[in-house]
């Protein structure tokens, strides 16, 4: 029987190639070396050392240095105290600085320290030369701990004991906005304008709002249908509505505070009545749609669960940076308001 060629080819090979596994027979050094597939390999092996090496590098730079270490537990430490006093005032001059003892201020003032977020924009001279003087705030805690806070622009803090760094806090000067007076008197103004300039507004929870509530509840209070009333008109109506068992008399007051600049004041909402309170005393008594007033009311509430979540979990809600001071809301509101006129209580 005779054998093809190409078979015979194979078995020489598979002979051979047998012969070196039996023997150990193996290319040598010089042989793997020079091979096109270890150069290959080699050139591989070179570009990962050198990734690893920046990698290494990059976790080097970002690794907390011993200062951003001691500012983050110093910003930590303002957030979870528990603060018995704060001195707000003029940075370039204390003299004439408000002594605030209010639990809703407080809290909002630790709140500074969890907004904090660190901002290369401005050194803290240059935000300084950018702004001017602001305003600065004392906190004092319960363990007689001080901690001094600038701010510039609205929305840039320097805290004194970390001199190198510039936070950007968004609504840092809320308080300043809230409880100073104007240097060069108070300008003119309606009552409903005030209101929706508010820099904090703190109900009787001792739960604060911001500006953005202030506008909000000024916009409501300006586009709801309404007519003047009186405190007599309420108590009759709710007498009447006692005799007819239709309600229960007076109803329990819901009661916020606007701060604007050093003066307060007040909204007070019953049912379909409700009055607000000028800063110098006089009431002004309105009736509107219970519904309406109602949907007041829920913005009031839905604006309280979302500050809450903010202090509970103590999220760092930043603004972006290019955002500089917030405009002022009243411009937004038209002057001719029926609310503007009037600030006299019958």
């Amino acid at each position: 029987m005779r054998i093809s060629f190409r078979k015979t080819v194979l078995l020489a090979v598979f002979c051979a190639s047998s012969l070196c596994l039996l023997t150990g027979c193996e290319p040598s050094e010089r042989k793997v070396l020079s091979s096109s597939y270890y150069k290959e390999l080699q050139q591989e092996n070179q570009k990962l050392e050198k990734q690893v090496e920046k990698l290494q590098e990059e976790a080097a730079d970002n690794s907390p240095t011993v200062d951003e270490e001691r500012a983050v537990d110093y910003l930590d430490k303002i957030a979870r105290d528990n603060l018995v006093r704060l001195e707000v005032g003029y940075a370039d001059n204390m003299d004439g600085s408000e002594f605030v003892d209010n639990e809703a201020a407080f809290t909002f003032a630790t709140l500074l320290a969890k907004r904090a977020d660190l901002t290369q924009k401005y050194t803290p001279e240059e935000v300084e030369e950018m702004y001017g003087p602001g305003y600065e705030y004392i906190l004092y805690d319960e363990d007689n701990a001080v901690y001094e806070v600038y701010v510039y622009g609205g929305n840039y803090v320097v805290f004194t004991d970390l001199p190198n760094n510039v936070y950007y806090v968004y609504n840092a000067s809320a308080l300043g906005d809230a409880f100073l007076h104007y240097r060069n008197g108070y300008p003119n103004s309606s009552l409903l304008h005030r209101l929706a300039d508010s820099a904090l507004i703190i109900d009787e929870a001792g739960m604060f709002y911001e500006n953005e509530t202030a506008f909000a509840a000024a916009n409501s209070i300006d586009q709801m249908e309404k007519e003047r009333s009186s405190r007599r008109e309420a108590r009759r109506t709710w007498r009447q509505e006692e005799r007819e068992e239709s309600g229960t008399g007076r109803p329990k007051p819901v009661t916020y505070t606007f701060y604007h600049h050093g003066n307060t004041m007040v909204l007070t909402m019953f049912d379909s009545f409700y009055y607000i309170e000028n800063m110098d005393g006089k009431r002004t008594w309105y009736r509107a749609a219970e519904e309406d007033v109602n949907q007041l009311k829920d913005l009031f509430t839905q604006a309280s669960a979302q500050m809450q979540e903010e202090i509970n979990e103590g999220s760092q809600n930043s603004q972006e940076e290019e955002t500089e001071e917030e405009p002022s809301h009243s411009s937004e509101i038209e002057e001719e308001s029926d609310v503007s006129s009037l600030d006299e209580e019958e």
